[in-house]
């Protein structure tokens, strides 16, 4: 866009000094809430903890469904192929290919566990990291209580008298 072709500002100009700053105007509270946000993004990125929409993971999950499914089709497919023969080693190809069917069902399952709940977990830790940061600056920000003061002679600290008769039998 060239500067000729931008419209002149309506009404008088503000001197340098006063103009309003380029960002978005954030109220007191909320500004340290963003900068503390800001940090856990810095210390993600220092963490280096993978965004789980990574097209690795979204890979090796997809695999490991498509793994679950082939398992269940070939497993679907090895009992009539047996059944439908006399042949001993037909059935035995029958059954070599269920057992391939039930091992890429597993292994699917396994694939697919893993990245679903990594992705999940990871930033479920990362949040708890936070939250406990967070807890522990409010912590550390409150002034510390007044330590009641210290019980009279003969009495005892927890404001009950202490009993001087024996123990039951």
């Amino acid at each position: 866009m060239a500067l000729a072709d931008r419209a002149a500002p309506a009404g008088p100009v503000a001197p340098a000094d006063q103009v309003a700053p380029a960002g978005p105007v954030v109220p007191a509270g909320r500004a340290e809430e963003a900068e503390r946000a800001e940090r856990f993004v810095r210390a993600l990125v220092e963490l280096k903890i993978a965004d789980p929409a990574t097209a690795r993971a979204a890979l090796w999950l997809r695999v490991g469904g498509l793994l679950m499914l082939a398992g269940l089709v070939l497993g679907g497919l090895a009992f009539p192929l047996a059944h439908a023969t006399d042949s001993g080693l037909g059935q035995g190809d029958a059954l070599a290919l269920g057992l391939g069917g039930v091992a890429a069902a597993v292994v699917g399952g396994a694939l697919f566990l893993r990245y679903s709940l990594t992705g999940f977990l990871r930033f479920w830790l990362a949040r708890q990291s936070y939250d406990l940061d967070r807890l522990g600056e409010r912590l550390t920000a409150t002034p510390p209580a007044t330590a009641p003061a210290p019980p009279a002679e003969g009495e005892s600290p927890h404001g009950v008298v202490p009993r001087t008769d024996p123990a039951p039998r």
